[in-house]
């Protein structure tokens, strides 16, 4: 016979956690994402190399 008591400890340590979850946060954490995008600068600009002559160049066979 199985016994359920091994079950009953995670239950009431996952029941006692107050730690938000990120579904939980919903509307506080999307407003909290906004205000940091609205207050920081963004001047970094992202570059490329220039691209190898020989990958640009027509093949033909």
């Amino acid at each position: 016979m199985t016994n359920g008591n091994w079950i009953k400890e995670p239950k009431t340590v996952a029941n006692d956690c107050e730690v938000n979850m990120p579904w939980t946060r919903g509307l506080r954490r999307q407003a909290m994402i906004a205000r940091r995008l609205e207050t920081e600068t963004r001047t970094a600009k992202i570059t490329l190399p220039p691209m190898p002559a020989f990958m640009s160049s027509d093949i033909t066979v």
